[in-house]
């Protein structure tokens, strides 16, 4: 297929996506300003309808630049199994049906594998990801294997015993079943999670492995994704250690979903290369204020709790003006520890940039004090050479003529 029948095909796919969410909109509606006995809105469809537009919208991105990379194609087949139209078709029925019927099946049997083109996808963008290829052909076993996976799952549920929605609210007895529901406890569901485990840790090492070989463009690109998915995985295990009444969980529900869209963003900034080398700045800033943030909080919480501990042993509680002088050195700390967080983090993780920066800081003192051309200039081409390191470098003067 030809670059242009690739971008008709994906704007075909885009088109379909929309109708599809366009009518979910307005059922979505239908259903909050009506009184009957419809269930109310699915949060859980909402979110994944919405996020499969994204996706989506993100695909065609790349799509219509890059019709041959692979990773667009992968964001738009996660897209359509996003929008599954069963799962909605599922939520609004007023009540579970006593008889199974062949159309019911269907929708059932489609709703119970559409994870299938939601999830797989995603999990092999890293094996892809930048250039729409694995990084070598040894990498393609981790393609059939997950290709595998799919088909034999899309064929495991439509002959299991029961069959109902993923929920599991209700089941129904399967026509057609033969092979018994345990559950999930068989050891075919033990290899299955091994299969699954293992695209998982060989798609993400291939990244690593990709990483290692590659130029410093590709690096950057790369960078972008490692960042996106290091928040996503910071915020949802802090999510999972956070208690739910504390004031900290509220705050990360709701970076949940911002934490998730990073990452199809970050893809789309990568691969089309736009403000590629900001990456640099945005994990030093996040390094340098999530540092400067848990040790001022440590500080603050820490001097808070030994003046309640001080004061309640002689009985009485912390003045006002002990609590505001706390904050006002809290405040006071807040720059010096900052130039402080990021001088260590440029050494240890910006080295090369911190050593030019010291070069260029000792050029200008030189700058200002020298007053010999030849000093100077030798001084201009020497700090050129050790911050930009090009392979030649040279300098020319004009000379003006007097009169």
């Amino acid at each position: 297929m030809g670059s242009k029948r690739k971008v008709i095909f994906g704007w075909i796919l885009f088109a379909i996506i929309l109708l599809i969410f366009m009518v979910q909109v307005v059922i979505w509606g239908i259903q909050l300003n009506t009184t009957s006995s419809l269930p109310v809105v699915d949060q859980d469809v909402v979110f994944l309808s919405i996020t499969g537009v994204i996706f989506s919208i993100i695909a065609m991105l790349i799509i219509t630049r890059l019709p041959d990379n692979r990773i667009g194609w992968l964001m738009m087949v996660s897209a359509v199994g996003a929008v599954n139209p069963a799962s909605m078709i599922i939520a609004s029925l007023p009540a579970p049906p006593s008889s199974l019927t062949m159309g019911l099946w269907l929708i059932l049997w489609l709703n119970n594998w559409a994870w299938i083109p939601l999830i797989f996808p995603i999990l092999l963008i890293p094996l892809h990801f930048p250039t729409g290829h694995p990084p070598s052909q040894r990498w393609n076993w981790v393609i059939w294997l997950a290709v595998g996976m799919g088909l034999f799952f899309i064929l495991f549920v439509a002959f299991v015993t029961v069959t109902g929605p993923s929920t599991g609210e209700w089941t129904l007895p399967n026509p057609i079943g033969f092979i018994p529901d345990d559950g999930g406890t068989s050891p075919l569901w033990t290899v299955w999670l091994l299969g699954l485990g293992t695209i998982v840790l060989s798609s993400v090492f291939s990244l690593f492995v990709r990483y290692r070989r590659a130029g410093e463009v590709e690096r950057q690109q790369i960078k972008w994704i490692l960042y996106a998915a290091a928040l996503f995985a910071v915020n949802y295990s802090l999510t999972g250690l956070v208690p739910d009444s504390s004031p900290l969980s509220d705050v990360l529900n709701a970076l949940f979903v911002p934490s998730i869209l990073a990452i199809p963003i970050a893809i789309v900034i990568a691969i089309l290369r736009y403000r590629l080398y900001d990456i640099d700045l945005l994990i030093r800033r996040t390094l340098q204020y999530s540092m400067l943030t848990g040790l001022l909080a440590l500080f603050y919480f820490g001097s808070v709790v030994l003046l309640q501990r001080l004061f309640s042993e002689v009985g009485g509680q912390p003045p006002p003006a002990i609590v505001v002088l706390s904050t006002l050195l809290i405040a006071a700390l807040f720059n010096p520890l900052r130039r402080y967080l990021q001088n260590l983090i440029d050494r240890r993780f910006y080295r090369r940039k911190y050593d030019a920066e010291l070069a260029l800081a000792q050029f200008a003192i030189t700058a200002r004090d020298e007053v010999d051309q030849e000093n100077l200039t030798a001084a201009l081409v020497g700090v050129i050479q050790e911050t930009v390191q090009p392979e030649n470098a040279s300098l020319w003067l004009i000379r003006r003529s007097e009169g």
